[in-house]
């Protein structure tokens, strides 16, 4: 695992070979939804360019929700994009 220092994000992200995911974390479960979606758009159009109408295309799509923690008045819900997604969009494997 790589902490890469020097960049402000609003909430955790973590990268593995082949996935992207975002953790939101807030007091309902449609905050926290919301929180990671944000944060997974924010994502792509920081790391891969996209508009806000390429990154709603991607999500609509290809993003996964799990519901990552429900402890007393905290949720936290994982949003996950296969990494395979931007490799077929331009035409890879």
């Amino acid at each position: 695992m790589d902490v890469i220092h020097g960049q402000s994000i609003p909430m955790p992200r973590v990268e593995s070979p082949t996935q992207l995911m975002v953790l939101g974390q807030a007091g309902s479960l449609d905050e926290a939804v919301r929180a990671a979606t944000a944060g997974m758009v924010a994502w792509l159009a920081q790391a891969h360019g996209l508009s806000l109408s390429e990154s709603a295309q991607v999500l609509g799509s290809a993003v996964h929700y799990s519901i990552a923690n429900l402890a007393g008045r905290s949720v936290g819900v994982a949003a996950t994009i296969d990494k395979r997604v931007f490799a077929e969009g331009r035409g890879g494997k």
